[in-house]
């Protein structure tokens, strides 16, 4: 939703967040777009199926969001394995975190430092709880289902989604 903010998005400006991922059938088509743009992303399962149509599991390399957050040049380096990469680029010389910023950054002569887009690392206010519950509901179903094809392709689930299943007990 920030994200559409951003870029001024009539509903997001509109509409709040528990509006957007609420809204009903009965709710203006430009609220269920917007619905359909916050929710739909999060549907993992099914977007790594429709990959699988086209690639068998070995060529895939399913990577922990938040591990690439906290430990990019770690997960580059399993990206890299992962891909055959000869010479082996050592990003742990190559990345620093910017603690301004909030994120990891190229690290360049002299200790400067270039960063993504000034948009990036932007500050996000806290989840009302109402929104919570209702992700949290929602979300159950599919993220059993990214439990389900993760363990079937072999690969470890991520942290927030064990995380997600055993605040749910499943």
């Amino acid at each position: 939703m920030a994200h559409q903010r951003s870029h001024e998005d009539p509903a997001a400006l509109r509409f709040n967040f528990y509006e957007a991922i609420s809204a009903g059938p009965w709710a203006p088509w430009e609220l269920r777009a917007l619905q359909q743009r916050c929710l739909v992303p999060g549907r993992y399962a099914s977007h790594i199926e429709r990959w699988l149509v086209h690639f068998p599991p070995f060529q895939l390399l399913i990577i922990d969001g938040q591990q690439l957050r906290t430990d990019p040049a770690t997960v580059m380096d399993e990206v890299q394995k992962f891909l055959g990469v000869s010479p082996h680029y050592n990003y742990s010389e190559a990345l620093t975190f910017d603690s301004h910023k909030g994120f990891w950054c190229q690290l360049l002569e002299e200790g400067k430092t270039k960063c993504l887009g000034k948009s990036k690392g932007r500050k996000y206010p806290p989840m009302d709880s109402d929104s919570r519950a209702f992700l949290s509901s929602y979300d159950l179903e599919h993220n059993v289902e990214l439990s389900k094809l993760l363990h079937r392709l072999g690969q470890l689930l991520p942290s927030w989604l064990r995380q997600e299943l055993q605040k749910s007990k499943i």
